[in-house]
């Protein structure tokens, strides 16, 4: 009776198992080929800017390729140098002339550049590759001058592209502005902030009275928190007024909503350099041209100042060529010969009638028999291809099958020992 009572539990555990082992295998079956890493991608890189100072723009250009039969979701990686940061759009694509995105590319903000394959490889797998373009900025400030290589990591290698640096070796400091003027330049490698400067030269009278007005287009507002007036009689190296600052003496009166700027002084003295930073944000990142206008006015003689800034884009493009589909082979049918008389049944002979005193014998149409096989050897999937094609779920299912036949035969076990018993 004891082994009764432990075979049915046995034998109902085991059925379980089998079920669970053949919904687990049905379901890793159907799993795709997981995305990995290609090793054989090839890049070239190359630039033509010429480095004058730290935060030159570099603008490079590349073209690159992968293996045939790489597969949606497959990447491959590249990483800026030191010397240089990415500068504009996070994400681009990479299009097929006919619109399609071969390829995707993000970038972080440490310079790896991440490019990802997408289903148009799926049905392109042959010849996949093109080119991109973006933008950095020299983050160093360059010493000397000459070529100088710049080293990229692709993958597991190291792409070296050379560089020209040309920095200022006299007269380097900027003239002193004649004019009133303005400047903007984005903020931030993302290109979400820009910042400008109204600048003006020094004051000629005793006594002057200055009122900077700042209006930015559509697209953009005033950062009201970040509006920084400068007052001084010193000039660095990059042209701006250092300290020692007159501000203290000089207080401005600042006005300041989003879409509007107004910062006077009064009673400047002869000789003061007077300048007005601004930062402004991006509150419509679909543009490609930001503009900023504005106005100085030095002693009630007005100076209209403009500046505009385009975006930086990155961008590529991408193709592919889809596998050719064997065409199949038509069998002939063969037609009989005009020469060979078909025969047709004598109408003047009588079917056979079979006696009744020996076996009938029905002689019945032939099966039609099978293609031999051919002796081509069929090709033989490699572990991967059969990981990738549901082999672990069929292996599943086997174990599960296996499972459930020892359940039943414990239950059936279990069931003849109690007809046994019961008799």
């Amino acid at each position: 009776m004891n082994n009764q009572i432990h075979q049915k539990p046995v034998s109902l555990l085991a059925a379980l198992l089998a079920v669970v082992m053949a919904v687990l295998g049905l379901g890793l079956s159907a799993l795709p080929a997981s995305a990995e890493e290609i090793p054989d991608a090839e890049i070239t890189l190359s630039t033509a800017s010429t480095v004058t100072g730290q935060w030159d723009q570099v603008d490079l250009t590349c073209e690159w390729s992968v293996p045939d039969n790489s597969q949606p979701g497959d990447t491959f990686t590249l990483q800026l140098p030191p010397e240089l940061r990415w500068f504009g759009a996070a994400t681009f694509d990479l299009d097929a002339p006919n619109g399609q995105t071969v390829a995707t590319a993000t970038a972080n903000d440490a310079g790896l550049v991440v490019f990802t394959l997408t289903d148009f490889v799926a049905l392109h797998p042959l010849n996949v590759g093109g080119t991109c373009s973006f933008v950095t900025q020299y983050s160093v400030d360059p010493a000397t001058g000459g070529t100088q290589e710049l080293s990229f990591v692709f993958g597991d290698s190291v792409v070296r592209v050379p560089v020209n640096i040309e920095p200022c070796t006299e007269d380097c400091l900027p003239d002193v502005p004649t004019t009133a003027g303005k400047s903007m330049w984005w903020a931030d490698p993302a290109q979400s902030e820009l910042q400008s400067i109204l600048y003006m030269p020094p004051m000629t009278s005793a006594n002057n009275n200055v009122v900077v007005t700042d209006v930015p287009a559509a697209g953009m507002v005033i950062d009201c928190s970040r509006v920084t007036p400068r007052v001084g009689k010193m000039r660095g190296d990059a042209g701006n007024i250092v300290e020692p600052y007159d501000n203290e003496q000089y207080p401005a009166t600042i006005e300041c909503t989003p879409q509007s700027l107004t910062v006077s002084w009064t009673g400047l003295p002869q000789g003061e350099h007077v300048e007005l930073f601004v930062m402004t944000k991006v509150s419509d990142p679909s543009l490609d041209v930001y503009e900023n206008n504005g106005s100085v006015t030095i002693s009630g003689e007005e100076h209209p100042v403009g500046a505009q800034t385009r975006r930086s884009n990155a961008s590529g493009t991408g193709q592919g060529t889809a596998a050719a589909t064997p065409t199949p082979t038509a069998t002939p049918t063969p037609t009989p010969s005009a020469s060979t008389p078909t025969p047709t049944p004598s109408t003047s002979s009588a079917t056979p009638i079979p006696s009744t005193s020996s076996p009938a014998v029905v002689v019945l149409p032939a099966e039609p028999t099978e293609p031999a096989p051919t002796n081509t050897p069929a090709p033989s999937a490699t572990a991967e291809q059969l990981a990738n094609t549901g082999a672990q779920g069929q292996a599943f299912i086997f174990l599960a099958a296996g499972l459930l036949a020892v359940g039943s035969l414990l239950a059936f076990a279990g069931a003849r020992k109690r007809r046994h018993r019961s008799h």
